[in-house]
């Protein structure tokens, strides 16, 4: 096995979170309308969600705690909160995974907006708890709205990847 072919291999394997990584620094930018910043779409939640939908070999629970603790830094969240909806969203698909047949792209939008109203449920339960004040769940449910409307967008680019990953 040649030098350059483990390196391909292991890039192959490190995909995933590199690009969960990068959609959740996407979704910080300054992108939305200025007024608009506290509804950004969780962009880096979705391509978990799709990573652990299809290969959940390559979203190991490693990943999703990485991911988990870049989400509570970008977001400037309550440290823990996105790590315990990394972990309960990784929990939650591969039970109910593990008990279906394989995934089309409608089962995939499906448990991604169940990945989603789990992630802002977890959020508004800690922020709730824990920051005891004010809480706008208009921003909450439109949040997980436009997450889900731009959802296809990130499931046919990483269906894209995912293609060439195994070919």
């Amino acid at each position: 096995m040649s030098l350059y072919s483990i390196i391909i291999s292991n890039i192959k394997n490190l995909l995933p979170i590199f690009i969960c990584l990068f959609l959740t620094l996407i979704s910080i930018m300054p992108i939305m309308p200025i007024g608009y910043e506290a509804i950004t779409p969780l962009l880096g939640v979705v391509s978990m969600a799709f990573w652990i939908v299809h290969r959940p070999d390559l979203m190991s629970w490693l990943f999703v705690i990485i991911i988990g603790i870049s989400c509570d830094v970008l977001y400037g969240s309550i440290f823990g909160s996105a790590i315990l909806g990394s972990i309960t969203i990784r929990w939650i698909l591969t039970k109910i995974i593990h008990k279906l047949e394989p995934t089309n792209i409608f089962h995939t939008l499906f448990y991604i907006s169940l990945s989603l109203l789990v992630w802002l449920f977890i959020a508004i339960i800690t922020n709730s708890l824990l920051d005891l004040k004010f809480l706008n769940l208009y921003n909450s449910i439109f949040q997980c709205l436009i997450s889900i409307i731009i959802s296809p967008v990130v499931i046919f680019f990483q269906l894209y990847v995912l293609k060439k990953i195994t070919s």
